[in-house]
């Protein structure tokens, strides 16, 4: 039935009971910014039809709807309120007290910000990107607000709905209110992806965290959103040199030098609705009467985590030596903020894992025994393990031996040389001189602090 619009400011002024007629309780005296008064209007579609109920159903012992009956709209001083007591008698003219709701103090932290987002999706922070009449509007946040404190609805996580009493009750076959269906929708949809974040990223800042690849000259990663909710979100670098790209449901993060320790990626949820920060959602009570909501707030900010590390490289050094000596053998390393020295294994092996992808040198440490060593460089690879070798030889020297006779017969002369030499090896060589009378000792281990015995041999 369609109601004249010259009717509806008519309608405003009637006394509107949602239930029956309940007993006022005792009047308390309260300051007059702590009362509110309730005033109800009809609602009414887009087609200007008013808006009823569906069916009835009991919430806590108390009838919600009735079948074709109107669906009153309610006001506290002339501000949009939300019931928050299904049933529950109120009409035009009572009055409740301000913040001295005990149906909404029992709610649970999780039930109250949720309500915050029915009506901040909802009527109160969103209508001017809903669809409907301003009534559809609030008839579907109203339904929505019913369902998170009745626990027809869950109050975290996507929102599911758990149970259509609330929903039967304000659509159906006997009253379809399609109109306001279609709203409830769009703002149930919101909802459930107030909370939906990257399926590659965690709520928790240090739940992730990931290795960059390297190459081609750069650290990068992309990674596939299943959520498909990245259009939904902006993102930030803890570091300057690591930067992120969206491109369809993909997330590249990449950076063109390595850096130290993780770097985090924040993404933050946009196209939240937004209202003054100095709005606030109010809720009005009496213990005989049905408890309301007026305004609205903002909503904790949406964010999730991943961090990313560049990988790092290993190098493996292994020391080979003339005489097997390997254990023990120091090295000292530096390059990209490190500079330590370390020791060969057993095995003259060194491992150092964990070095960030740069130029490193490598010194091995003068040992006297040994032939000196060339400072080696490296250049090492995120990711990747480098290997570096070094072996040493023995020192060496020449010995040579002129004989002479006062008959001239220095040709064929044995000579012998022995003792220890400085790395501990025995020596024990012979040398015959020539037709001048010269015995060559070639590449000879030195001798340590004991001198080598020259000897000529009798070869009488």
């Amino acid at each position: 039935m369609k109601i004249p619009k010259l009717l509806k400011k008519a309608a405003a002024l009637l006394m509107a009971a949602v239930t029956a007629f309940s007993v006022m309780p005792a009047t308390t005296a309260f300051a007059a910014s702590d009362i509110g008064t309730i005033s109800f209007t009809h609602t009414y579609d887009r087609n200007g039809n008013a808006i009823r109920y569906n069916s009835s159903d009991v919430f806590n012992g108390y009838t919600a709807g009735g079948a074709g009956k109107y669906h009153y709209r309610m006001y506290v001083d002339g501000d949009t309120a939300f019931c928050i007591q299904p049933g529950v008698p109120l009409k035009t003219g009572n009055t409740l007290k301000k913040n001295s709701s005990e149906t909404w103090n029992a709610l649970s932290a999780n039930q109250k910000k949720a309500v915050g987002l029915a009506l901040l999706y909802g009527y109160q922070g969103n209508r001017g990107n809903l669809s409907g009449s301003d009534d559809e509007k609030w008839v579907a946040t109203q339904t929505l607000v019913w369902e998170f404190v009745t626990g027809c609805r869950e109050a975290t996580g996507s929102y599911r709905q758990t149970s259509k009493k609330i929903y039967n009750v304000n659509f159906g076959s006997n009253y379809p209110n399609s109109g306001s269906v279609e709203v409830y929708n769009q703002i149930a949809s919101l909802i459930s992806k107030h909370n939906t974040i990257p399926s590659f990223m965690s709520g928790g800042a240090g739940d992730i965290t990931k290795e960059l690849v390297y190459k081609d000259g750069k650290y990068s990663m992309t990674l596939t959103d299943k959520n498909n909710v990245l259009s939904e979100y902006s993102f930030t670098s803890s570091d300057a040199n690591v930067s992120v790209s969206k491109n369809g449901n993909k997330l590249t993060i990449s950076s063109t030098k390595a850096v130290s320790g993780s770097v985090r990626i924040t993404a933050t949820r946009n196209n939240v609705p937004t209202v003054s920060s100095s709005a606030k959602m109010i809720a009005y009570g009496d213990p005989n009467l049905q408890d309301v909501v007026t305004g609205v707030e903002n909503a904790d900010s949406v964010k999730a985590y991943i961090n990313v590390e560049t990988p790092t490289g290993t190098i493996a050094l292994k020391k080979t030596s003339e005489d097997g000596v390997v254990a023990g053998i120091s090295f000292h390393i530096k390059g990209d903020g490190f500079d330590k020295t370390v020791k060969t294994d057993e095995n003259g092996n060194i491992t150092v894992e964990g070095l960030f992808p740069a130029t490193y040198t490598i010194t091995e440490q003068s040992i006297d025994r040994y032939e000196p060593q060339q400072t080696q460089t490296v250049t090492l690879i995120g990711g990747k393990t480098t290997t570096v070798n070094f072996n040493n030889t023995l020192k060496r020297g020449s010995l040579e031996v002129v004989k002479t006779s006062e008959d001239n017969l220095v040709e064929g002369v044995k000579f012998h040389l022995y003792g220890i030499s400085l790395s501990g090896l025995p020596v024990d060589e012979y040398a015959v001189t020539d037709e001048k009378g010269v015995a060559r000792f070639e590449n000879v281990l030195i001798s340590g602090d004991t001198p080598y015995v020259l000897e000529e041999v009798d070869t009488a």
